[in-house]
């Protein structure tokens, strides 16, 4: 029995046509075919094969052909359902919009550290470094942070049950010393070694606290993570990392008080996988001359070429402050600006460069400096010799004073013995005057 139902041309610009020979493409790629159809209205792909089949029997037009199967209209195919031969007695089988399936995109994360260019580095080949304020810079800077990174968490080298890098020993330091020197090169590689170091001790502290964040604060009991173990740990070293490390109580108060002065940094560097040693060289001139510090500290501060308030408001204490004092260093600048800095490192200067540094510059000495601490140790000798001999005529003072001090004692004994023995004979000398001339008795009685 024939369909009365006619189909709508006002539809065709929304119904979208499908050579056979497409569909015979997408019968073993059903979710390619299930992309080009509309779901509710979908239809067995054996089916639509075997309809395709049947018609090239009865004469109908192949896939060479530009034209529909079924007659001039290009909608009709795919517009009547199984069994029918045209409009009459077709159902359709589409007569909604296209729309194409919705794409979720991932998010874009950084994959495994491999370090592919450095393991296919040959027997004694090694990749030039170069260090710019004691930090790496330069084309191989990212093969050789990601190398220093390596090291640090492979549990073969680094011990897992220790508290923190000091307890790591001597060995350790020496084993990771050695697997550096034997990728990389720079002429002045030990003087670097400490700074070298200090990144690795950096990148091992991140890794233990990636572990703790995605391993243990996710579960929900202590069971659970000892059995959360991380991928090339051994189990019995991650049952000792989470109960004798990470859920002891001294560690979680260091990790609350650090998540606290993290929560307080209120102008951030945006610099990303950058260091700020790359990007004051980057814009070091060819002549060598380093950018001001307060071009830097606005270059770093900048999130979608915009400087946030906070970090405007600095920038202009900072040029304010540079105005009113135009000799001033950039130690003397951040310090007036951004309060005293620590011995880790100064604010604007990257890791690599601490206070002491620019205090005292290592491997410089300045003459003006260095002939007045000569002036001043001569006055120094001098003042010393001159101190000595003053002592000694102290000395001599002092024993003088010691003798006069005696020679009076004696003289005032003598003066007291001579003075009393004056008194006592003036003392005779008037009892005897008294008596000779003192009136007798007898004489006033004939009187």
């Amino acid at each position: 029995m024939k369909s009365n139902k006619v189909f709508d041309a006002s539809k065709r610009n929304n119904v979208r046509f499908i050579q056979p020979s497409a569909l015979r493409k997408n019968v073993r790629k059903r979710q390619s075919f299930e992309n080009l159809i509309s779901t509710d209205d979908a239809i067995n792909h054996r089916t639509m094969d075997s309809r395709v089949s049947s018609r090239r029997a009865h004469g109908a037009r192949t896939s060479s052909d530009t034209e529909p199967i079924a007659g001039n209209n290009e909608d009709e195919f795919f517009m009547y359902g199984e069994g029918a031969d045209g409009p009459e007695s077709g159902e359709p089988l589409i007569q909604q919009d296209f729309t194409e399936p919705e794409v979720v995109k991932k998010k874009k994360v950084r994959s495994k550290n491999k370090c592919k260019r450095v393991g296919k580095l040959k027997a004694g080949e090694k990749l030039p470094i170069v260090f710019f304020l004691n930090g790496p810079v330069g084309v191989n800077r990212n093969e050789f942070t990601r190398y220093l990174g390596k090291l640090v968490t492979d549990n073969t080298i680094c011990p897992v049950r220790v508290h923190s890098w000091g307890e790591m020993g001597n060995d350790v330091e020496d084993h990771l010393w050695a697997a550096v020197k034997e990728k990389f090169t720079n002429p002045e590689m030990e003087a670097y070694r400490g700074h070298i170091f200090k990144k690795m001790v950096k990148a091992w502290t991140n890794y233990r606290s990636d572990l703790n964040l995605k391993y243990v604060k996710p579960c929900q009991s202590v069971e659970d993570a000892i059995e959360n173990v991380p991928c090339g740990i051994q189990k019995d070293d991650w049952e000792w990392l989470v109960t004798e490390h990470y859920l002891i109580e001294e560690f979680k108060k260091i990790s609350v008080r650090n998540a606290n002065n993290r929560a307080q940094g209120s102008m951030p560097c945006h610099l990303g996988s950058m260091s700020i040693g790359e990007l004051t060289f980057q814009m070091t001139d060819k002549e060598g001359n380093m950018p001001s510090f307060i071009k830097v500290f606005s270059c770093s501060r900048k999130k979608g070429g915009a400087i946030d308030p906070k970090s405007a408001r600095k920038e202009a204490e900072l040029i304010e402050t540079m105005q009113q004092n135009p000799g001033i260093n950039g130690l003397d600048l951040v310090e007036k600006c951004f309060g005293p800095q620590k011995h880790g490192g100064i604010l604007g200067y990257g890791s690599g460069i601490t206070p002491k540094d620019l205090r005292t510059p290592r491997n410089e000495k300045n003459p003006e400096v260095e002939a007045q601490l000569q002036r001043s140790e001569e006055e120094k000798a001098a003042l010393e010799e001159k101190n000595a001999s003053l002592e000694a005529e102290k000395a001599v003072i002092a024993a003088k004073k010691e003798a006069l001090f005696h020679r009076l004692n004696n003289m005032e004994s003598n003066y007291m013995v001579e003075l009393r023995s004056l008194r006592e004979m003036v003392m005779l000398q008037q009892t005897t005057w008294s008596s000779l001339h003192r009136p007798h008795d007898n004489h006033n009685q004939y009187i």
